[in-house]
């Protein structure tokens, strides 16, 4: 079990991602490929009962420290922590592998389940406060006194000061898990549960609702995680000008809101228009 302790000001720095993170996917991904394959493969040599790398950023020797703790090294983990080309060629292969054949096929799939997921979050943060969303989260999770106590083969206690507390969804992962802390920040892994299906006859209520044009729109943001205007347009088939109308006035009935990212604005969902248009056979958190 890892323990939290948040202090006094922990639960005013509760903080819910929106967006999916990828390498938090992919390593989601390769933990569930280690189960399935022999102790001889590459990557299942990589992980013990309570170690798993954090692929997205390679295998760090720190990792390999902490594994070689917990089981023997073997001839290909040995070359890797010796820092071989050879050793991590295959490694690169074989993450390479993994991604484009368990993550990236899923992109929009893990967008649409990770943004569902924190919409309920969202709405529960706002509508009941950051303790009894952290009470609230499941997953065998528990905040007692003032600690998060998170249910991981990993013992461990963590002070988070002045760092914030981020609850990730990961829409291929199945288990509470905690990334590698960061000098600003902790962030605890749930299961974002599958990603929303359509109903039979919900389009059409939708519709009747918004009007078609408006209820395309909310329905591909929702179902993407968040797009871009160009992208919208895209998946509507309109003009820009066209999507940007459609946003405009989502945006102004609360149900979207546009943020900047680098260059790009992209158009995401709030907690009501998630819960507008997403299915009623949606993951409930």
């Amino acid at each position: 079990m890892i323990r939290i302790h948040l202090g006094s000001d922990g639960l005013g720095s509760v903080r819910i991602c929106d967006l999916p993170d990828f390498g938090a996917e992919l390593t989601a991904a390769g933990r569930a490929y280690a189960r399935r394959r022999r102790p001889q493969d590459p990557l299942a040599q990589l992980y013990a009962r309570s170690i798993a790398p954090d692929l997205a950023e390679g295998v760090s020797p720190l990792h390999l420290s902490h594994l070689f703790a917990c089981r023997n090294p073997t001839p290909f983990t040995k070359a890797l922590a010796e820092g071989e080309e050879q050793a991590r060629s295959v490694l690169a292969d074989a993450i390479g592998h993994l991604r484009g054949t368990a993550v990236e096929p899923q992109r929009s799939g893990i967008r649409s389940a990770v943004a569902t997921r924190a919409a309920g979050l969202s709405h529960r943060y706002v509508t009941s406060g950051a303790s009894v969303l952290l009470q609230q989260l499941g997953h065998g999770i528990r905040l007692r006194r003032g600690v998060l106590e998170l249910p991981t083969s990993f013992d461990a206690d963590l002070e988070l000061g002045r760092r914030s507390l981020q609850i990730q969804a990961v829409a291929l992962s199945s288990q509470v898990t905690l990334a590698e802390p960061a000098d600003d920040q902790l962030a605890v892994r749930i299961p974002a549960g599958p990603a929303p299906r359509t109903e039979p006859g919900q389009e059409e209520a939708l519709r009747s609702l918004l009007g078609a044009g408006r209820a395309a729109a909310l329905r591909s943001i929702v179902m993407s995680g968040g797009v871009t205007g160009r992208q919208l347009a895209s998946l509507l088939g309109v003009s820009n000008a066209a999507a940007s109308r459609h946003a405009a006035v989502l945006r102004r009935a609360g149900l979207i809101r546009t943020l900047r990212r680098g260059q790009a604005v992209a158009h995401v969902a709030t907690p009501l228009g998630y819960q507008l248009a997403r299915p009623e056979t949606a993951a409930k958190p």
